[in-house]
């Protein structure tokens, strides 16, 4: 049997689903058909990939191994036709960059977006995306993004030709309620705040940022006690309001104006902060991608020059496009 994408595509639906009546519906074939092409494909390999009784289905170690390969196949075609049709006339369509709207700075975003519609980026040209941080790998491996902001830093598992630029980073506070018997504090000390709760990102809503966090905090010899995960930063500093914990948040959530009902303290100078960064594939050799990532990177350099944003986004990692890197 020849391994085209329909049958990987099938294999890996039946690994998701682990139900031959599901898969067979997602699929739109019959399960009878699903069934023979699961057993022929397994009779080629001399390997059964499905443990199935009458009541469940199952990987067998090696249906784990052939659903991790077959994942990775199908993202490289996809990629492939990507960068075929990218290639035709260097970019047929807009620019599409992402960005994850529960972490990013959306005051630096907005201002950002709105200097690139002055600059040379018509609406028509660029298209901004808001997407979760999980599907923005995804989407930039398989080239429906050229290219995506990111929080925190990029790890091992990020694809191999991902690269990614230093932007900014913003200094976190402690966030409390304007009750809590802290909140008069001028400056808080991490080992002050060992045993209270904390509300803060679930790691499947932003793994670089949730363990670029802990890993600061764990350098730092501090355990937060997580209390409570949520999805945004509006929902960390929402529940801190209410007392059910406190939180770590960036400056420009105070952008709101005065609030009496909750308190941002400092931490002592580069405790822990959020970094910010501009991921894009490294293979990717479309101009207008690299047009873009030099136009963030003067902006980010020039808007901190005019101090025309906020001290958070002033401290600047830097680095030029040509001495970019996956991660440090």
């Amino acid at each position: 049997m020849i391994l085209n994408e329909r049958i990987l595509r099938l294999i890996v639906t039946l690994s998701e689903e682990l139900h031959f009546g599901r898969a067979a519906a997602t699929l739109h074939v019959s399960q009878s058909a699903l069934s023979g092409t699961v057993k022929s494909l397994e009779d080629d390999l001399g390997v059964r990939l499905f443990s199935r009784t009458s009541r469940s289905v199952e990987l067998t170690e090696a249906g784990r191994v052939f659903v991790a390969e077959a994942g990775r196949l199908i993202t490289q075609n996809e990629r492939v036709v990507a960068l075929v049709r990218q290639s035709s006339s260097d970019r047929s369509g807009p620019l599409h960059v992402g960005y994850p709207a529960s972490s990013m700075n959306l005051p630096w975003l907005g201002v950002l977006i709105s200097q690139a519609r002055r600059d040379g980026f018509p609406s028509t040209d660029l298209r901004f995306i808001s997407s979760e941080t999980i599907n923005l790998h995804k989407d930039l491996a398989r080239g429906a993004l050229q290219a995506a902001f990111f929080t925190g830093q990029l790890c091992d598992a990020d694809p191999p030709d991902l690269r990614s630029v230093k932007l900014f980073r913003d200094t976190l506070a402690v966030v409390l309620g304007s009750g809590h018997p802290l909140a008069e504090a001028a400056s808080l000390p991490l080992d002050q705040l060992k045993d209270e709760p904390v509300v803060w990102l679930r790691r499947d809503v932003n793994p670089h940022l949730h363990d670029s966090f802990m890993a600061l905090c764990a350098a730092r010899g501090y355990r937060p006690k997580l209390a409570q995960e949520v999805s945004t930063f509006y929902e960390c500093l929402y529940l801190a309001r209410q007392g059910l914990g406190i939180t770590f948040l960036p400056p420009f959530m105070q952008s709101g104006g005065p609030d009496d009902t909750v308190v941002f303290i400092c931490l002592p100078e580069g405790t822990l902060h959020v970094e910010y960064r501009l991921a894009y594939c490294g293979n990717d050799d479309s101009r207008a991608v690299d047009r873009f990532v030099k136009f963030v990177q003067d902006h980010v350099r020039r808007t901190s020059c005019e101090a025309r944003l906020p001290d958070s986004v002033r401290r600047l990692i830097g680095g030029s496009a040509k001495s970019s890197e996956r991660n440090d």
